[in-house]
């Protein structure tokens, strides 16, 4: 059974899952099955459930807090990359990739690059600004994470360059061979995963920053939140993340001076793409582990019937 984040708002990321593990897989997808099986996502933490069987085939961990209990009852096969086995204390060699770059067995780059530049915003970035409008004002295309896979895949296929702060949308443009640049908006974003997939590659990131927009503050009580972690951020007692709080809405001069720090992105940082005979040699070891997880893959034991008593 499929076992990765299935909590609203809709996510590309996440609902990768279900889209690509039935068309590469399908013996793992059966609801009923009592084994779990981790593919996609940052999903290596405390919370994955104890007593079932676990099988682990690409999944990332988070750079802090609590991570699961390894034991007899967890197969792993692959993680997404160095850190994650670092963190996990593994062997290296099950430092691989992140899975989500076999999406381009079903999926491809269009000849035609409809968009000259895309932005994919991390799923709870679209929730602070109307992204869409906002490039729109730049010539830029915005590309939701939470459209549908899909859409999403026909979109980065039909992009030129795409900056991105979903970092599987990163993942994804550079299995179809779309250039990216990584870049950090708001405070969501997490450079422990970008670097553990980025190093899996062999590639070396340097993120951009470009200040967060806010269309609308927060709620009363989650602004006096948000202002006390500023202030202990800015005092260095708290989290660099936190100095991206916002704590009110943004100007129209602050829109404006984000808005171009965006613009410029293009001509300011030279695009990543990983090395296509490395791209591959990756995606030829993923399927051949996936070969084996299929042909080993542990199937519940089958329900035993009893006779109905007699009346």
């Amino acid at each position: 059974m499929l076992y990765y984040c299935d909590s609203p708002p809709a996510n590309f990321g996440d609902d990768l899952n279900p889209w690509l593990w039935p068309r590469l897989a399908p013996e793992i997808c059966g609801a009923q099955d009592a084994t779990l099986f981790l593919g996609i996502g940052t999903i290596l933490t405390h919370n994955v459930p104890s007593q079932p069987l676990k099988v682990v085939f690409g999944s990332g961990c988070w750079g802090t807090g609590p991570l699961p209990k390894i034991d007899h009852r967890w197969k792993i096969h692959c993680v997404r990359g160095p850190l994650t086995a670092t963190r996990l204390r593994l062997d290296r060699s099950l430092a691989l990739a992140d899975p989500a770059i076999l999406v381009r067995r079903f999926a491809s780059r269009s000849p035609r690059s409809e968009y000259p530049v895309s932005v994919m915003p991390h799923v709870q970035s679209m929730l602070h600004a109307d992204w869409e409008a906002l490039c729109a004002r730049i010539g830029f295309h915005c590309i939701d994470p939470r459209a549908g896979v899909d859409r999403v895949l026909d979109e980065l296929g039909k992009t030129k360059l795409l900056l991105a702060e979903a970092m599987h949308g990163a993942i994804v443009a550079d299995a179809l061979r779309v250039p990216w640049i990584p870049v950090r908006i708001y405070s969501r974003f997490n450079h422990f995963k970008w670097q553990d997939w980025a190093q899996s590659l062999g590639l070396t990131l340097r993120i951009p920053e470009v200040s967060p927009i806010y269309a609308r503050p927060p709620r009363p009580w989650k602004r006096l939140d948000y202002a006390v972690k500023k202030g202990l951020a800015r005092a260095g007692l708290g989290r660099e993340s936190w100095k991206r709080l916002g704590i009110r809405s943004s100007t129209d001069s602050e829109i404006a001076r984000s808005l171009e720090e965006l613009r410029q992105l293009p001509e300011r940082q030279e695009a990543a793409l990983s090395n296509e005979a490395v791209l591959s040699r990756i995606e030829t070891r993923l399927l051949e582990k996936l070969s084996v997880v299929r042909a080993t893959w542990i199937k519940p034991p089958p329900t035993t019937l009893f006779p109905a008593a007699a009346n």
